[in-house]
């Protein structure tokens, strides 16, 4: 059972961290977890007039202004009807604001909203969402803009589809997609995907009709199978897929097929390209919220 008791929500005001505490306070209700909701108030340096040389030291923000910001936090955070829910504004990094928080919690999910395909809203431009994504001390789930509405009553997800190569990091996704499933006994769809072979070796048919080798494609088939705990079939419905082709296309293609509502993945380390060429197009392109996680 997947056990969330503290949830950080970052909160720019926009309408994207608007649906992300929308998703976190679903969350929240169905594990009984308080939310934390948190504005940082990122360092803003001032421009001296033309007759000066150099730029003025960083403005604070007096405690006037932190009030006023926080009372404005407060507004917006109740709108989401949870019941435990705790506003927090600060100054600093954004990014290192948040994995500071994060850890001191401690937290056991960081949720964030994104623009979608257009790009991370303000609060989450370029490397601060990869650096989130790789230093944030829990799972992050990202809620694009166009994600459906959470409900405030159902069980957060009950279409998960997890995306596994068998690195470390995706072994730990699907721990987590397992249990997110059975909790709610939902139906879980594991996904491997496979590149194409040489036209020299001996090929099968994977189920979108590219070329794979046939050895590989039952390999992948009974790896999947045999990863998945018993307990987690006992109280979910689960599937395996073995599809061919470039992943995150294939994710997104099997996500927009099934219908899913949450996608899980794992997060390589920065050296790996795994992460250029899988996770940042899933997150950016996907239609319903990502669950990424640490490797």
């Amino acid at each position: 059972m997947a056990l969330i008791t503290n949830i950080l929500c970052p909160v720019d005001f926009s309408t994207f961290s608007r649906n992300a505490l929308d998703h976190a306070a679903a969350i929240a209700r169905w594990y009984d977890a308080t939310v934390t909701a948190l504005h940082v108030l990122p360092p803003v340096t001032a421009l001296v007039p033309a007759t000066g040389e150099g730029l003025y030291p960083p403005l604070v923000f007096s405690d006037d202004d932190l009030r006023q910001f926080r009372d404005e936090l407060d507004a917006f955070a109740r709108q989401s009807g949870v019941a435990h829910i705790v506003s927090e504004v600060v100054q600093g990094s954004v990014a290192r604001e948040i994995v500071r928080r994060a850890t001191e919690l401690p937290a056991d999910l960081l949720v964030m909203g994104t623009h979608g395909r257009s790009g991370f809203d303000r609060l989450m431009l370029g490397s601060i969402t990869e650096t989130l994504l790789h230093k944030a001390p829990c799972p992050v789930l990202t809620v694009p803009a166009h994600a459906p509405d959470a409900s405030p009553v159902s069980a957060p997800f009950t279409r998960v589809l997890c995306a596994v190569d068998f690195s470390p990091g995706s072994l730990r996704a699907l721990a987590l997609a397992e249990s997110l499933a059975g909790e709610a006994a939902a139906n879980l769809n594991v996904i491997h995907v496979l590149e194409p072979v040489s036209v020299f070796e001996p090929v099968a048919v994977a189920p979108d009709g590219l070329p794979v080798s046939g050895e590989r494609l039952r390999a992948a088939r009974h790896r999947l199978e045999e990863l998945v705990k018993p307990d987690t079939r006992a109280f979910a419905d689960v599937n395996e897929t073995v599809a061919a082709g470039k992943p995150y296309q294939e994710i997104l293609r099997a996500a927009t097929e099934q219908r899913s509502d949450l996608i899980v993945l794992g997060v390589p380390g920065r050296h790996l390209a795994g992460f250029g060429s899988t996770t940042t197009h899933v997150v950016h392109e996907a239609e319903c919220p990502v669950l990424t996680v640490q490797a």
